[in-house]
């Protein structure tokens, strides 16, 4: 597609013929002043430059407005569709929180998550280095050093081979309400 030309005039004698995109730089450099006359094909009769810069300013001002607009509108979408993402996250986390719900059969208390035997195995090994400490300690700590040590070493063992149960009657006889075949742990 070819640009329309205009032919600019000073003076009474022409100048040049100018692409419309590049009329405002040649302006802005002085080499086409205000005072200079325009014209292009479908006019009547010559006009003032002074009357096509408003309309050329008026034009891109338009056009800045346009483009404001469809980025404004652009954000608007994005925020609309970071707002759905989010509420579909949390329509997820809401669906992943309620498979996970536990119902024992012996009790019927439902739970988040059983109880898991393994976190005891650090308070085991703390009643062990207590006891370790007490050895320390004469008389008093030489009674206690046998209770301590025996029941550190009582909870790790039962840590590594009790199964996860409910936490409020410690039945193993439980499960999920989905059936679901996610891990415990």
């Amino acid at each position: 597609m070819t640009q329309e030309l205009i032919t600019i005039s000073r003076a009474g004698s022409e100048i040049g013929k100018y692409p419309e995109p590049a009329l405002l730089a040649l302006i802005e450099q002085k080499k086409i002043l205000p005072t200079d006359h325009y014209w292009k094909a479908g006019m009547a009769d010559w006009r003032l430059v002074s009357e096509l810069i408003a309309s050329l300013k008026a034009a891109q001002a338009q056009a800045e407005a346009e483009a404001a607009r469809l980025k404004k509108e652009a954000e608007e979408k994005e925020k609309a569709k970071k707002k759905e993402l989010e509420a579909w996250a949390t329509a997820e986390a809401e669906r992943r929180a309620a498979k996970l719900i536990f119902s024992c059969h012996c009790c019927k208390v439902e739970f988040p998550k059983p109880f898991n035997p393994q976190s005891e195995l650090g308070d085991g090994i703390g009643d062990i280095f207590i006891g370790s400490f007490l050895v320390l300690i004469p008389i008093i700590g030489w009674i206690f050093v046998p209770y301590f040590i025996l029941r550190g070493l009582s909870t790790v063992v039962a840590s590594r081979i009790k199964s996860p149960h409910c936490p409020n009657c410690r039945s193993t006889n439980f499960s999920r309400q989905s059936g679901s075949d996610e891990p415990l742990f």
